[in-house]
């Protein structure tokens, strides 16, 4: 049985970051407020991609170009 909801991985929820302003703000603050980065990036998935169609399928996007590289 297949999810309908993406799966964490911080390489692509980096990639994503590094590509949008607001996550890219928002990662900064957590690493400024002593938060490890894989937290940080964990914390964004949760927050900003789960539960949004639109930021799970940009999300999705990333995973292609990782697949890619």
């Amino acid at each position: 049985m297949e999810s309908d909801y993406p799966v964490f991985s911080a390489a692509q929820m980096l990639r994503f970051v590094n590509e949008d302003a607001y996550l890219k703000f928002v990662y900064t603050h957590l690493l400024e407020k002593g938060h490890a980065s894989e937290t940080a990036l964990e914390v964004l998935f949760n927050g900003e991609v789960l539960g949004d169609s639109a930021m799970t399928d940009e999300y999705e996007l990333y995973a292609k170009k990782g697949d890619k590289q």
